[in-house]
Parts: C-alpha cells; structure tokens; sequence
C-alpha cells in the first residue's frame, strides 16, 4: 500500500513537472498551440489563417510594385507635359515676324533639343518594361477579386509622334503657327493619360489601405487563437514549480525520516 502511495504521489509530481515544462515553452514560443493535442480545431483554423496571411503579404508587394510603376509613369508624363509646355511657348514666341533670323535660329535649336528629351521620355523603361507602349498591367490586388488595370499610356500615337516629326519646326511664323497646334493635339492626350494614370494610382491606393486592414484584422484574429496567456502561463508555471518543489522535499524529508526509522529499529 505504501509503494502505490508513493507511485502516485511519483506520478503527481511527473504531471506538475510536465506542466511546468509546457508551461515555460508556451511563455518562450508565445503561442498555445504547442502541438495538435493542444487544440486541434484552433490549430487548424490558425493554419489556414497563417496561410491567408502570407497570401496578403504577397497580394501587398504586387500593390506596392504596380503603386510604383504607376508612380514612375504619372512623374515622367508630368516631365513629357512640361516640355510640351516649353516648346508651345517657343512655339508662340517664334511667330513674332519681328525676331530676326538669328534669334530664331536660338528658338529652333533649343526645339530641336526639346524634340530629343521628348524621345527619350517617352521611351523610358521600368524595370525592364516600357512605360509608354500602350500595354497594359493587370496587378492582383485580393486573392479573391478581379485584379485591376494599369498602364495603357501610348505615347506613339500618330498625333504625338508628329511633335518629334521633321516637319515640326520653328523656322517660319507659318511653321511655327503650324507645329503648335500639333503640340496643343499631344498635350491634350497626355493631359487624358495623367487622367487615366491617377484614377489607377487612386485604385491601388486603395486596394492597399483595404488590404492593410484586412491584413491587420487577420493577425488580430490569429493573435487571439494561438498566442499565449502570459499571464495564465506565468501564473501555471509559478504553481507548477511550487507544487514540484514541495513534493520533492516532502520525498526528501520522507526518506531521511524512513532512514532515521531504520537505524532506530536495526
């Protein structure tokens, strides 16, 4: 009777020290969900949520690709309006019959210096991508929902490619009167295509302010299913330890008393 005595009492303290044991992993992991035994249906939701999560993650850096490219575009069409803007001045000014042939010829010369940065512009590249073909990018934005629509910007169309024509030139009042307009008809549509690009900019911008919120809510969620108590745990563990120490003591203090016991008899 005495050996099933201190087998339970053995046992006992096995059970305290395993408490403790998991007790102190739960506080140096931060989660509750040690293994399935755990919780098994909390477990497998948190599963499902941690893969949800890293879904999101990857939906946020196509959003945050695709705000940068459109960003890049919307900057270079803002360069592509200011020069337009710069050669329908020269455009104006070269009409003034007054101008002699050598201030025209500084008018032109600083034309045809625009007609190169213009090209150049709108030739630009984005990581490897062309801004200004006309193609456009289908950027995912939920792991559910249809992804949404950038780029698009063609800056080869026949009306703005006549501004780099040779034809387009500062030499005459006639051909100056003649190149503005050509210049007013390209700035006109690269005026609609900032339009266009700041609606799509708008709309990742917010898919991105949804998907933080989503994203937020989600780790909120996660938190509550399978991060740990600190508190509980800190308190189980204290108990544990506790209750350990004494029932080691009491088996010390046992077996000097079975010793002193002992000696008396033999």
């Amino acid at each position: 009777m005495q050996v099933d005595s201190t087998q339970q009492f053995v046992d006992q303290l096995n059970w305290h020290s395993n408490q403790s044991t998991q007790a102190l992993e739960r506080l140096a992991s931060g989660s509750r969900l040690l293994a399935p035994q755990d919780d098994a249906a909390g477990l497998a939701v948190s599963s499902r949520m941690k893969a949800k999560s890293r879904q999101l993650n990857a939906v946020a850096n196509n959003i945050a690709n695709g705000i940068s490219y459109t960003q890049t575009q919307d900057g270079f069409l803002k360069g592509a309006q200011e020069v337009l803007n710069r050669m329908g001045t020269l455009a104006i000014r070269a009409q003034d019959t007054t101008l002699s042939s050598g201030q025209r010829a500084i008018f032109q010369d600083e034309f045809r210096a625009l007609k190169d940065t213009f090209n150049d512009l709108r030739t630009t590249q984005y990581n490897g991508r062309d801004l200004f073909n006309g193609k456009e990018l289908n950027i995912t934005t939920s792991p559910e929902q249809k992804p949404l629509t950038s780029g698009g910007v063609n800056l080869f169309t026949s009306d703005i490619s006549s501004v780099t024509a040779k034809t387009t030139h500062l030499d005459t009042p006639s051909g100056a009167q003649s190149t503005l307009r050509i210049i007013t008809q390209a700035s006109e549509q690269i005026t609609q295509h900032r339009t266009g690009v700041g609606t799509a900019l708008a709309g990742l911008q917010s898919a991105s302010n949804r998907l933080t919120t989503q994203h937020t809510n989600l780790q909120s969620a996660l938190s509550r299913i399978s991060d740990a108590d600190v508190a509980t745990e800190a308190t189980n563990l204290a108990k544990s330890k506790a209750t350990l120490q004494t029932g080691i003591y009491s088996i010390k203090h046992g077996n000097i008393a079975n010793s002193h016991l002992s000696n008396l008899l033999g």
